[in-house]
């Protein structure tokens, strides 16, 4: 099982980009530097000129221009002032950039962990799966922890250093005045710790109402031809509509009590600014201050307010960070399929090889047993079928064979070698199954044909050929780039199997699963189907699932699966003279 995405996760990987991150800090701790001084510039300057004390800011202006006139030092200090401003704006914006960098890394990184993991989850966790559950978790969660990044980035040093440089200046300015205002802040934390924690869990709400709606969108969407054809669009669009007022409630409910937090943390720094203001006036009367210092004072306490905020933001955002975390994590706590070493390769240099069950017995998870103890052979070239009712255990025989459930007891070998030495990518690589209902992309005839892989035209339509589907696409304005629409909602049932046929043909597998592949197809197709597929077939190890005699004939042998259990087995003329089959067969 993968590991959880923790907070310690996303500090190793942000300490892993330590080129930005440092060039980050570094671009940071600069125009922090630049901004340190401009709260103290224009106070000194009303000092020194205004009020006629004498300082050294003015004698080293009047020592290097020669002049001492009033609007020669007002120049002078606003040139300053603007040319520090333009400096620590260019290297702000040149640390948002490689903040920003990391940020859309962590993005990355962590989706590719979560993409990485469901690529290898166990089937029957995706039976219960749901893909609008997934997309908001790998887009809305994914975004709260990679923007908590970027805020930690952006933040936390360039913040931390603002507060202490103005630290150092306050309390030499006025150790009393400073001390006093830093024994708030740890309150000022405490409370956004608070404020975070309430936030986080109305975060947490609204990230779950869009999962719901995603999900059931999601859903609808892609069977909406079912809803359409049982008239009730009305009523899955009315609960869509449901779900879309209650996003807008709980993002009603979060974003008031967020604005709220906000504002409150606004209203309490700048009620104790205003106190600081009423006692800043009383150090001037009862001290020593100067006007232009206690200016300067309080310029430092307003700026004083902006790290303080953003600290106190970044507790917020952590606070919501964690349900995201939480979110994400039942992603990557979904089991995985069992990982076998590829020790060796029974299907390379050979057009097939030989099937084998032993003693296999499985039931799926929290569920009663499927198979019992089902032992079965397909020698190199056999082509066997596989009989019984529905429910029996046939399908769940076939998708065993290629590694789709791991099975409790016994064995699968291929060529006499167990899966498990074999690696289950290479399984599929060189067997096909071919379910009863194919699934296809909402893409065009190429792309469903080869999945994306390198195929020349000659070797696809000569697939279709195959499944006599050649002169249908032909005759297609776009060929082999005409669109089916979702899941080939554009072809017909026939059509649609044809198609998946010529897709497993184009994959050339050295061992073919038909699992009811043709049960759409009339009986005289499916017959010229198999006689066309004969030459493909010729040599290939093959396992049929089918009720219809017309496929079953075409086994060297059979097999009755009922309730789990081997019944029967031997050629098709054995099992019909102990009358186990009957015409277009399903047994009661």
């Amino acid at each position: 099982m993968t590991k959880n995405y923790t907070f310690s996760t996303l500090y190793t990987q942000i300490k892993a980009q330590k080129h930005d991150f440092w060039r980050s800090s570094l671009y940071g701790v600069l125009a922090t530097l630049l901004l340190l001084p401009i709260p103290m510039l224009i106070p000194l300057l009303i000092d020194e000129v205004l009020l006629g004390h004498p300082g050294k800011m003015t004698e080293m202006i009047s020592g290097v221009l020669g002049s001492s006139q009033v609007w020669v030092y007002i120049t002078v200090i606003l040139a300053m002032v603007l040319v520090l401003r333009l400096l620590a704006f260019y290297f702000n914006n040149t640390k948002t950039f490689y903040a920003t960098k990391i940020t859309e890394k962590i993005s990355y990184l962590l989706r590719h962990r979560i993409l990485h993991h469901l690529e290898r989850v166990e089937l029957s966790e995706y039976e219960t799966l749901k893909s609008g559950g997934i997309a908001s978790k790998t887009v809305q969660d994914v975004e709260s922890v990679s923007g908590f990044a970027g805020q930690v980035v952006t933040t936390l040093l360039s913040a931390s250093l603002m507060l202490v440089g103005i630290a150092a200046v306050m309390l030499w300015m006025n150790w009393v005045l400073a001390l006093l205002v830093f024994v708030l802040n740890p309150f000022f934390l405490a409370f956004s710790k608070v404020l975070g924690r309430k936030t986080g869990e109305l975060l947490r709400r609204q990230h779950e109402a869009y999962e719901l709606y995603h999900e059931l969108l999601a859903e609808t969407l892609d069977l909406f031809v079912q809803v359409r054809a049982s008239n009730q669009e009305h009523s899955f669009f009315g609960i869509l509509q449901n779900l879309a007022k209650a996003i807008e409630t709980a993002s009603l409910e979060y974003g008031h009590k967020a604005a709220v937090a906000h504002s409150s943390s606004t209203l309490l720094t700048n009620v104790v600014v205003d106190i600081f203001r009423a006692m800043g006036i009383a150090a001037v009367a009862y001290s020593d201050l100067t006007i232009g210092m206690m200016i300067a004072f309080l310029f430092y306490l307003s700026t004083l307010l902006q790290p303080i905020q953003q600290l106190m933001g970044l507790v917020i955002a952590y606070q919501g960070t964690k349900p995201a975390l939480e979110r994400i994590n039942t992603l990557l706590a979904l089991s995985m399929e069992p990982h076998y070493p590829h020790k060796t390769n029974p299907f390379e240099d050979i057009k097939s090889t030989s099937i084998e069950l032993k003693h296999i017995s499985f039931n799926y998870s929290k569920g009663s047993q499927v198979l019992h103890d089902i032992s079965l052979q397909a020698r190199k070239g056999q082509k066997i079928a596989l009989i019984g009712a529905s429910g029996s255990g046939k399908t769940t025989i076939a998708q065993i064979l290629v590694g789709f459930y791991p099975v409790h007891t016994g064995e699968i070998l291929y060529g006499g070698v167990p899966i498990e030495q074999i690696g289950l990518p290479i399984v599929r690589e060189n067997v096909a199954l071919m379910l009863q209902q194919s699934l296809f992309f909402n893409d065009t005839i190429r792309m469903n044909l080869t999945l994306s892989k390198e195929k020349s035209d000659a070797a696809i339509y000569e697939a279709l050929r195959a499944a006599q589907l050649e002169a249908f696409v032909r005759n297609l304005q776009e060929g082999l780039e005409s669109r089916i629409g979702k899941n080939g909602i554009r072809l017909s049932g026939g059509q649609r199997q044809r198609l998946a046929i010529a897709r497993l043909i184009l994959s050339d597998p050295k061992i073919v699963i038909f699992d009811e592949a043709t049960s759409a197809l009339d009986n005289a197709t499916e017959f010229h189907l198999y006689e066309t597929l004969a030459p493909f077939l010729e040599g290939r190890t093959t396992v049929i699932i089918a009720h219809r005699t017309t496929t079953i004939k075409q086994a060297d042998y059979i097999y009755l699966i009922e309730e789990g259990r081997i019944k029967a087995e031997g050629t098709y003329e054995e099992l019909q003279k102990q009358g186990l089959i009957q015409e277009d067969f399903d047994v009661q």
